[in-house]
């Protein structure tokens, strides 16, 4: 198999993407491409449920610095040029989640054998210029070429020159290369019709897939190349989402979400709530609080405003035991988003200690 060269409280961690590597040497560009109908594509992966998939960053449309999601929002950073799709957690992806061909199409190169979660645990060094970390590139018809990047450690299912069809099972959702989270991320690139007279090569241009716009042309209303209507958890202006919550035993961090928490029990030396969302703007104002059964003492707090847009955030609260176990019976915690004097997310959750 031909190896294609692709290029603990964390409040917002950011995952980069894939560095871009075609064959035949192609030149990339700027220039504004027609879109055809003849391919569109559907997600890398299953993506239908809010609570077990959410896009958690949009192409980076604005050129140079600054940044825009395809709605001139923040759900992306600078110089983001693909997809994050993610999963709930490491457990979900250990479980196994398939990544699947987003349109028919033949492999063009493959790479696999890069460990998963390098990154967390020795940044660059582990990673080296291998940011995409296992990664799949296809060319489609119509002079596309689309890249999934981040696969799970030993499941790339093709290689080079392999025909697939859309839906096809490829490989596995992992937290290969440059990765804070389990998650895919997608590029989808396109060759022009013409030459370029300087190199002799076809150009090749980064394009959004919910826009079909260009890198660089800017944000705005576009034509999607999503197969059939987009979900709406699926847009850049989505949300806030409610991407796991519960009760543990201790201070928690995002790195421990990731993983799975330790209920709490009669023995434990605190209980803790803690809720992770996903898609908060700027001004958005969390609380949350956790109350319980006679003996208890309730606890909550409110935060100040966001001052930016946030791809995610975390929040916990709790009480360590005094004198002796945490009082048996049901604990209930509550996680508020308000919006502009409105909320717009409310959830609970209930435990019970015997």
């Amino acid at each position: 198999m031909k190896q294609l060269v692709l290029p603990f409280l964390v409040i917002v961690p950011v995952t980069v993407g894939a560095l871009w590597i075609t064959t035949g040497g192609q030149k990339q560009t700027n220039a504004a491409l027609a879109q055809p109908e003849s391919v569109r594509f559907i997600a890398p992966m299953e993506c239908s449920d809010p609570l077990a998939c959410v896009v958690q960053n949009h192409v980076d449309l604005t050129p140079g610095p600054g940044m825009a999601d395809a709605s001139c929002g923040g759900r992306t950073y600078d110089d983001h040029q693909g997809v994050d799709f993610r999963i709930l957690d490491l457990p979900t992806m250990l479980a196994g989640v398939p990544v699947r061909a987003v349109a028919d199409g033949v492999v063009t190169g493959t790479r696999d054998g890069e460990y998963d979660g390098a990154w967390l645990a020795r940044g660059r060094e582990a990673v080296g210029d291998r940011d995409c970390g296992n990664g799949i590139a296809i060319q489609h018809e119509d002079g596309y070429i689309t890249q999934v990047c981040h696969l799970r450690r030993g499941s790339v299912a093709v290689k080079e020159g392999d025909t697939v069809t859309q839906g096809q099972e490829i490989a596995q959702v992992g937290m290969s290369g440059r990765a804070e989270f389990p998650h895919v991320h997608l590029s989808v690139s396109r060759e022009s019709a013409g030459m370029d007279e300087e190199t002799g090569t076809k150009t090749v241009a980064r394009l959004d897939p919910f826009t079909g716009r260009t890198i660089g042309d800017g944000c705005g209303v576009g034509q999607p190349l999503w197969a059939g209507a987009t979900p709406d958890h699926w847009m850049p202006d989505a949300g806030p989402f409610i991407f796991k919550s519960g009760f543990t035993n201790a201070p928690v961090t995002l790195a421990m979400i990731e993983r799975k928490p330790v209920d709490p029990s009669n023995e434990s030396k605190a209980i803790v709530f803690y809720a992770r969302a996903v898609g908060l703007q700027a001004g958005d104002i969390e609380k949350i609080e956790l109350t319980g059964p006679e003996g208890f003492e309730p606890v909550g707090n409110v935060a100040e405003p966001l001052e930016s847009d946030k791809a995610q955030t975390m929040r916990f609260v709790g009480r360590p035991a005094k004198d002796g176990p945490l009082p048996a019976g049901e604990y209930q915690g509550r996680y508020q988003i308000e919006r502009n004097g409105e909320p717009v997310l409310d959830i609970s959750r209930r435990f019970t200690l015997e």
